[in-house]
């Protein structure tokens, strides 16, 4: 028998709330994973953390996408193990995951086209992971991890040496940064941002470009092969110094072989130039910069005067 009276339903429907609410909770005990870990739980540890996070892109990102309370678990999954046992292996570190954990996570949300090319990329195939060089915990107010140069100089210690060259980009002074010319997230073998290394330089160096009527066959090919981006003891960047450089390509004139006059001369169109001269004067005259007399280097639309070169010789 009933020990409710007829017409008492208020009764039996609260038994039946309070019923429902205490399997709701052994559900819950029984099985962790249908709970939520909040962010305020994860501040109990890390309250640092979670307080620069709410600053960061990251942080204002998510929480209008997954919710302002549980953006800790977007990241770093489900947190429920983590908290009962207090172990790190528990829960997911991006930072402390290889090239093939850490990166997929990030390319979730980092879907556009500055990281199609990363998994050809010579930083994934380095092991380089995003936690490398980003730090995503960082507040607006505080100085990011990733600055240029020093956090590609960590890694490339030659590209800071040749910072220091006599001749180099204005890395240095603040003008440029790495990303301007390299793409890290991808590209080819060298990481330029566009698709040579020859179109790259002519986005700034426009007046190179041409095209020329005599042109000079490197440039049409790339600059490389004649400049080091980076820096370089000789100048404008040239990998060697007058003429050896151009000596690497082309014979050098028959005139330096030949001996020169041994004491004073002059010349009959023009006395008034007279002078004095040694043996080896041809081949210092003739070995010294070749751009005293091949100035436009780089290209020209007027023919040279000299009949041996055809108009090609690059002089004006």
């Amino acid at each position: 028998m009933s020990r409710f009276k007829r017409g008492s339903p208020g009764k039996i429907v609260s038994i039946a709330l309070a019923a429902t609410l205490a399997i709701g909770l052994v559900l819950l005990s029984v099985s962790p994973a249908l709970a939520e870990v909040t962010n305020d739980v994860c501040a109990g540890c890390h309250g640092d953390v979670v307080e620069a996070f709410s600053m960061t892109p990251h942080g204002i990102c998510l929480s209008k996408t997954v919710g302002a309370e549980t953006s800790c678990e977007a990241c770093h999954g489900d947190a429920v193990g983590h908290i009962e046992e207090g172990d790190p292996a528990g829960i997911i570190n991006p930072a402390g995951q290889d090239q093939f954990g850490g990166q997929a996570l990030c390319l979730n949300c980092h879907r556009t086209g500055g990281f199609d090319e990363w998994p050809f990329s010579a930083h994934l195939a380095g092991d380089v992971g995003c936690a490398d060089c980003h730090s995503v915990h960082v507040g607006y107010e505080e100085a990011p991890k990733c600055t240029q140069p020093d956090i590609c100089y960590g890694c490339h210690a030659d590209v800071r040496a040749a910072a220091y060259m006599p001749s180099h980009h204005p890395v240095r002074e603040g003008k440029l940064v790495c990303d301007d010319c390299h793409n890290p997230h991808g590209g080819a073998a060298r990481l330029t941002a566009e698709a040579t290394g020859r179109e790259l330089c002519f986005s700034c160096h426009g007046e190179m470009e041409g095209p020329f009527i005599y042109e000079h066959a490197p440039v049409n090919e790339d600059c490389l092969i004649c400049h080091d981006p980076h820096g370089a003891v000789a100048d404008n960047l040239l990998k060697q110094t007058e003429p050896a450089l151009c000596l690497s390509c082309h014979p050098m004139h028959f005139h330096a072989t030949v001996v020169s006059v041994d004491g004073d001369f002059s010349t009959p169109q023009a006395p008034q130039r007279a002078g004095s001269s040694t043996p080896d004067s041809w081949k210092e005259g003739m070995l010294t910069k070749c751009t005293q007399c091949h100035t436009e280097i780089h290209g020209s639309d007027l023919p040279s005067q000299a009949i041996s070169s055809g108009g090609n010789a690059l002089t004006r």
